[in-house]
């Protein structure tokens, strides 16, 4: 029987393999199942946007950086298409101003389906003018860029609150088994009274970290606020609302003490009205 059934999706697949781009999907998906395809946020904008550019750094702009040995300048995109949702996903980067290294170490991006959170673990730096290497610091972790289809304005509820919940985490070690995070993140945005506050928990390095009461800005989608940390004293945080109808929060939380920033993005689980 088992021969019979093995027999069976060989045939499928090669008469599917012969039906155009659909049926060769379809093939692809029997007979390789376990290569993620395509879903979620699909791409990364590579810029030198002063405030979320993944080549800004500090008082140095990048004018290109490679990413896992490949090239890419100003403007450009980085496809993630193939890196699984809600997972924290790692790329080797070099940072490069006129053909001399920057900085390298690696980077990590946790995408959902309409927004993306990188940061970056700094492994070495380097002498800008020259290229020499400069130092190896105590590998810290920052927040380079947060992408993604931001909710229009027009898309915002004006009565009633939405839940989001999901992950946060504040360097490529948070990372469990496939990449999975053990962390939480729970946020309560409050549409008819423009505030949100909500939680983080988890993560070692800082204990538990309250989310305080911030303001909505509608105009930009926005919410920012006061971080606490059990761990790591008074911090700020900000994010951004995502979707086509507020699907999504995507944020960090910095200025806490030490060399570590959070990152955290979270999904609608509650809505009411």
């Amino acid at each position: 029987m088992k021969k019979y059934h093995a027999l069976y999706i060989a045939v499928a697949a090669l008469a599917l393999g012969g039906c155009g781009s659909a049926g060769g999907s379809l093939a692809n998906a029997i007979t390789d199942p376990f290569t993620p395809k395509p879903h979620g946020k699909s791409s990364l904008t590579i810029n030198q946007d002063p405030n979320n550019g993944i080549l800004n750094v500090g008082h140095t702009v990048a004018d290109t950086v490679e990413i896992n040995g490949l090239p890419y300048g100003n403007n450009s995109t980085l496809d993630i298409g193939h890196n699984f949702q809600n997972r924290l996903s790692d790329f080797t980067y070099v940072l490069k101003q006129s053909g001399r290294n920057v900085e390298s170490g690696q980077l990590g991006v946790y995408k959902r389906a309409y927004s993306a959170v990188v940061g970056a673990t700094v492994q070495d730096r380097y002498n800008p003018n020259t290229g020499a290497h400069a130092s190896s610091p105590n590998p810290n972790f920052t927040i380079r860029s947060i992408q993604g289809d931001l909710t229009p304005e027009s898309r915002l509820p004006t009565s009633g609150s939405i839940r989001y919940q999901g992950h946060a985490f504040s360097g490529l070690d948070d990372r469990g088994p496939n990449g999975h995070l053990n962390s939480r993140l729970d946020y309560t945005v409050d549409f008819g009274n423009r505030t949100g506050s909500g939680s983080i928990t988890g993560l070692s390095r800082f204990g538990n970290i309250e989310l305080a009461t911030g303001r909505l800005d509608r105009s930009r989608s926005a919410l920012e606020g006061t971080a606490i940390s059990q761990q790591r004293g008074r911090g700020h945080y900000e994010l951004n609302i995502f979707g086509p109808n507020a699907d999504e929060i995507a944020g960090k939380a910095t200025g806490f003490t030490g060399d570590h920033e959070v990152g955290f993005s979270g999904s609608k689980t509650q809505q009411n009205p």
